[in-house]
């Protein structure tokens, strides 16, 4: 079973604005506060060795917020050669904002990357995967090429309406690691699902999209699920992406 399907390994990372409301109120709350940053102390580099050691590139969400708290974690990204999208600008979800509040996350997320990475991001992907019809018409208004924050489809395909026309790179709870270790602390169920999706998508020939967490997968004993993962995506010959790269590919 061999040479079908691509797949794309996303990473969010959130820091202390994936915290609920974007981390207002919380800045009393040390522990919660130290899991985020363990995120990027540790996590991260744990993924980026972990990505590095198969030779492999991918696409990290990253928050205004984040960035600008941590711009050399961005600038590790860059030289890596992984791909840098936007993930809101502190990390509000889109159904809880009016329309300035959706207009402002958007254009100051992107001012914050631009200003670290030189370069404005191609892709976007909504704050706990909440998306409204007025964000949507305001990522083709912006000139994003591609969104991955929808469950339409197990494959990629092309979002038309009301004048938007973007990429859509479909994920899943299921492909995703937060709710999972929301329920346990055994990362053999996860591993088993992932696998279990990246062979399907090589017999499809589809592909498919993984979603992790710095401060979750980068454990040191989680870490073995991407190991795991990448090793059986090089057995299977399936074809590893950044999000831009398997957005390209998307027929007009």
């Amino acid at each position: 079973m061999t040479g079908g399907g691509s797949v794309s390994i996303t990473v969010d990372v959130d820091g202390e604005a994936g915290l609920p409301d974007g981390g207002v109120g919380w800045e009393h709350r040390l522990t919660s506060r130290s899991e985020r940053a363990y995120g990027l102390r540790r996590g991260l580099p744990r993924v980026l060795a972990a990505l590095a050691d198969h030779g492999l590139r991918a696409t990290f969400y990253v928050p205004g917020a984040t960035a600008r708290h941590a711009p050399d974690a961005v600038r590790e990204l860059l030289a890596g050669g992984h791909e840098v999208a936007h993930h809101g600008d502190r990390h509000l979800r889109t159904d809880a904002l009016d329309a300035a509040g959706e207009r402002a996350e958007l254009e100051d997320g992107l001012a914050a990357l631009r200003e670290i990475t030189g370069a404005r991001p191609h892709g976007y992907r909504s704050p706990g995967w909440e998306l409204t019809p007025r964000t949507l018409a305001l990522l083709s208004e912006l000139g994003f090429a591609y969104d991955s924050s929808l469950m339409g489809d197990d494959r990629p395909y092309r979002l038309v309406a009301r004048g938007t026309e973007l990429v859509e790179l479909p994920v899943h709870w299921s492909l995703d690691d937060a709710p999972h270790f929301a329920a346990t602390v055994d990362p053999s169920g996860l591993l088993a699902v992932w696998l279990a999706e990246l062979e399907l998508a090589a017999v499809e020939g589809r592909h498919v999209t993984f979603t992790l967490h710095p401060e979750i997968l980068g454990r040191p004993h989680r870490i073995a699920v991407l190991r795991r993962v990448l090793e059986r995506a090089e057995q299977l010959g399936v074809a590893a992406l950044a999000h831009r790269e398997a957005a390209a590919r998307v027929a007009p």
